[in-house]
């Protein structure tokens, strides 16, 4: 007679295994509710903006296509006008051509399927690391994603930030494998918005000199293209609305997280001192891009371009939340630190011990950034652009998002090359550079 089945532990199935895999069950289960939640949350805030921005594409370029000037175009409240380069209006020429309502479809479809592109390169390799199912993980990642400040408010305003995000990503990949037209995406995105520029200082800086120059003649090849185009509004365009911060939005405003944004809330009448900016910005240039080579040269390719997006957003004049997007990579690598992935240095007792206290660090330090930026507090604090500053506490609550950036540049940890099926491959294996002259990685 065969023994019965008991319901408890079993030699095989001991009563630890039993409680980590019901504990896990119930953490897929709570995850999968607040996912569902957050994207409710998601779906309900695109409607707060009214698409705004792409209003302001679709409209200066109807109006351009009628003969007239491209930047003596503004809303109806005379506030904003089109701020990027004449290619960039050629090339979402395409939007007058629809209606309104099919222009926010086609916009919404394209940064959602950016959106879950960007998400599974970032998520997936470290879910495999952790021993997740890939697409699972992303699966619970994506509306989380959505949730956060710079992505909803991207959508809300149908703005081109996701589309920018995947060009950066995608010449990453090019790169690693070795792909002719490298740094195309990069020069493309640069000659729509000009901020991604400073991708191709960091293609100089380590040593991927063919790929600046592909970025760099892809640029000047799409900004030629807009001169032919349009020459006088690419005369006004290099030689006046580049220079006119006033066409982009007030310094003060509450939304503006660069590091001249923060001075300006504090400034009377919200007109910074350049000089300090200039200090300020010329530092965080310099911190920002030696930590984003040191990464790189230590393996870590996804920590390397993390830190060059999040050094622009600090150095650009104006970045509105919307413009942080890469607080989410740095949020995936916080999150794979705390994990367990191990951090790049020697293998002394000691260094592990500095490893685990900034893994919890990081943990922490990534949950506090996805909680700030999915509540999107900040902002709260600040008065009106044009108003008198506030008391200090409340500026600095107001500038939370720039102090988190500025802590992220500095802080943002390396990790170390780990071996992956097929060999030796960084970390981000999907999102390595390829280092110039070798065909493998440089040991940790």
């Amino acid at each position: 007679m065969p023994p019965s089945r008991t319901e408890g532990p079993t030699p095989s199935r001991p009563l630890a295994r039993v409680v980590s895999r019901t504990t896990l069950r119930l953490a897929v289960v709570a995850a999968a509710a607040a996912s569902t939640c957050l994207t409710l949350v998601v779906a309900e805030k695109l409607l707060v903006h009214g698409f705004f921005d792409l209003r302001v594409y679709r409209g200066a370029v109807m109006w351009w296509l009628h003969g007239r000037s491209l930047y003596s175009f503004h809303t109806g409240r005379g506030e904003y006008g089109f701020t990027y380069p004449p290619f960039a209006a050629a090339f979402m020429v395409p939007l007058a051509w629809v209606t309104f309502r099919t222009a926010v479809v086609l916009t919404t479809l394209a940064s959602a399927v950016a959106v879950v592109a960007i998400t599974w390169r970032l998520v997936a390799p470290a879910a495999r690391r952790h021993g997740w199912t890939p697409w699972f993980a992303v699966a619970l990642a994506v509306p989380v994603v959505l949730a956060m400040d710079p992505i909803r408010i991207t959508f809300g305003y149908g703005q081109v930030n996701m589309l920018i995000f995947a060009m950066v990503l995608l010449d990453v990949v090019a790169l690693r494998r070795g792909w002719a037209w490298g740094g195309a995406a990069i020069g493309l995105a640069t000659a729509i918005k000009l901020t991604p520029g400073l991708f191709i200082v960091f293609l100089v800086l380590i040593g991927r000199r063919r790929a600046a120059a592909v970025a760099t003649g892809t640029f000047l090849g799409a900004t030629l293209l807009g001169l032919v185009v349009d020459g006088a509004a690419s005369w006004q365009y290099w030689t006046h609305a580049l220079w006119d911060t006033s066409r982009v939005g007030q310094l003060d405003k509450p939304a503006n997280q660069s590091l001249l944004g923060m001075l300006a809330h504090v400034a009377d009448p919200g007109q910074p001192d350049r000089r300090v900016w200039a200090v300020l910005a010329g530092a965080a240039l310099v911190v920002g891009m030696w930590r984003a080579v040191r990464a790189y040269r230590c393996g870590d390719d996804l920590v390397a371009v993390t830190l060059v997006g999040l050094t622009a957003c600090l150095v650009s004049p104006i970045s509105w939340t919307h413009h942080l997007y890469w607080v989410v990579p740095a949020v995936v690598v916080l999150l794979d630190v705390a994990a367990g992935t191990p951090l790049h240095g020697p293998s002394s007792e000691w260094w592990r011990r500095r490893a685990r206290v900034v893994a919890a660090g990081a943990g922490v330090l990534a949950l506090v950034v996805a909680v700030l930026f999915i509540l999107d507090m900040p902002g709260e604090f600040l008065p009106p652009a044009g108003a008198a500053p506030g008391r200090a506490p409340a500026e600095i609550l107001g500038s939370a998002y720039t102090f988190i950036v500025l802590a992220l540049v500095a802080l943002l940890p390396a990790r170390r090359t780990v071996a992956v099926e097929g060999g030796d491959e960084a970390v981000d294996e999907p999102l390595g550079l390829e280092r110039p002259g070798s065909a493998g990685r440089h040991p940790a």
